[in-house]
């Protein structure tokens, strides 16, 4: 987190907030140590959105490149992400189901 607080009752809400974020795009750091939960391997289906990837696994884009490996990362289902591979959202205004 860029910003620091004193208040430890905020920062344990932002560092929940940010370990429940589902794409990894938020992380924080402890004493200068970034923090990742530990995750299983694992790719999952989010009813009506991205597909959910943890753990590490190496996710490759369609031209053969490896992307960065990461904990956690969402991908798109729908098509509309402006980031493809990577989920942006869009599956909400374009009324994806599945």
């Amino acid at each position: 987190m860029a910003n620091q607080t004193g208040d430890t009752r905020i920062r344990a809400q932002a560092m929940a907030m940010v370990e429940r974020c589902p794409s990894g795009a938020l992380p924080y750091a402890v004493d200068g140590q970034m923090i990742e939960p530990d995750l299983p391997n694992e790719v999952a289906v989010i009813p009506d959105g991205p597909l959910w990837v943890s753990g590490g696994v190496v996710v490759t884009r369609s031209d053969g490149t490896p992307m960065e490996v990461c904990n956690r990362v969402t991908l798109c289902r729908c098509g509309q992400s402006a980031s493809k591979p990577l989920c942006d959202g869009s599956h909400k205004e374009a009324g994806f189901k599945g």
